[in-house]
């Protein structure tokens, strides 16, 4: 699965640092996610989503080829 969360942040204007004040989620682990490094669990994926205001479907769906 290929995360679009940066793209997504950028293209919103927002900063790292301002999506992990909207999520409460950790610099670091936000990062690692955005990198691919780890995988967001539910609650995560729904702070995400809510903070995007898009489903979580559409924001964590698998690019298919």
């Amino acid at each position: 699965m290929v995360l679009r969360l940066k793209k997504i942040r950028e293209e919103r204007g927002l900063s790292l640092v301002k999506l992990c004040q909207m999520t409460g989620i950790d610099p670091g682990n936000l990062s690692r996610i955005e990198r691919g490094y780890i995988f967001p669990y539910s609650g995560w994926r729904k702070r995400l989503a809510e903070a995007f205001k898009m489903p979580e479907e559409e924001l964590f769906q698998e690019v298919q080829n």
